[in-house]
């Protein structure tokens, strides 16, 4: 609660300081706007459809309410919850719902994680690789980070793969890590849902990339192709660990650092674009979880009552 008061308020004073620049939010247009709005629509809605294809491993019914109430109700808690507890509370819900382990949905998002951080790497190289062939940029801060990166999933997958019968003993000692490589491999064993999620995230990212595109043109900054992909990828990296409530400042701070290394424009279009980004997509989450916060609340609250039942008998 203190980091998260400390970054509000460096994030207010950072406004502040450039409420001039900042004064072009509030005068959008309608069309800026809700190509914002329907771009976010779309992103959310194909990161339930990700969580679905998750959950079909685990061969249980599920109604809209179980895989795109749940995923908008757990990322609207996430704005105002800290350290993953959308998380926490999607597989809460599955256990009090469909009977399914605790352990295994954490395990699985977890190592879902995983899966996401390369791909983002993926993008990121070739935004870096485009950025410096096409327009002679070369910025080694970020080939530093990129590689920083590259190094811990290259460690990872080592761990999880190579050594499997002798993992380190870091990983029995903590519970997370054997969480993420034991999800991570189960992602792994079914070849034809990693397919599915891999379309996914490429569709998903399509979206995000356009989401970046329309919030820079609605200042007055336009951007290619592969620096939207490049802001896209370097935003999601910033959000894989909400250490306060959706990560409020620390991923402004992260897109400002980009921009600034990128060398195409000034730290402050990286954290105007991102509070845009941040607002658009709030919405949609907001809306949609007060939407369906009903009921998931009524579906929760009969799995609780049946659960009662036999003790009452």
């Amino acid at each position: 609660m203190a980091l998260f008061v400390l970054l509000m308020g460096a994030l207010i004073w950072y406004v502040y300081q450039n409420r001039e620049d900042m004064g072009r939010l509030l005068t959008l247009d309608g069309s800026s706007a809700a190509l914002m709005l329907f771009f976010a629509l779309c992103g959310c809605v194909m990161n339930c459809v990700y969580h679905r294809i998750i959950l079909s491993v685990f061969r249980v019914p599920l109604s809209l309410t179980d895989w795109v109430g749940v995923v908008f109700t757990a990322n609207a808690m996430a704005y105002v919850l800290p350290l993953r507890a959308d998380l926490v509370f999607s597989a809460a819900y599955y256990k009090k719902t469909k009977g399914l382990s605790y352990v295994k949905s954490v395990s699985m998002a977890a190592g879902n994680i995983v899966f996401g951080v390369a791909f983002a790497l993926l993008q990121m190289l070739a935004a870096l690789v485009c950025t410096g062939i096409i327009d002679q940029v070369w910025s080694p801060v970020l080939w530093l980070i990129w590689g920083v990166g590259m190094v811990c999933l290259v460690a990872f997958l080592v761990v999880a793969l190579v050594l499997q019968d002798h993992q380190p003993r870091f990983v029995a000692k903590y519970k997370l890590v054997r969480d993420v490589i034991d999800g991570f491999n189960a992602l792994l064993r079914s070849p034809h849902m990693l397919w599915q999620l891999l379309l996914c995230l490429i569709v998903n990212n399509l979206f995000q990339m356009l989401l970046y595109m329309v919030c820079f043109h609605a200042i007055g900054q336009e951007v290619t192709v592969y620096q939207a992909l490049f802001y896209n990828s370097v935003s999601w990296l910033s959000t894989i660990m909400n250490i306060v409530p959706g990560n409020i400042g620390i991923k402004e701070g992260v897109m400002g650092m980009a921009a600034s290394l990128m060398g195409s424009m000034e730290g402050i279009t990286g954290v105007t674009v991102s509070l845009l980004q941040r607002v658009a997509v709030m919405i949609v989450y907001i809306v949609g979880g007060a939407l369906f916060a009903y009921p998931v609340w009524r579906k929760w609250n009969l799995a609780e009552k049946k659960e009662e039942k036999p003790h009452d008998a």
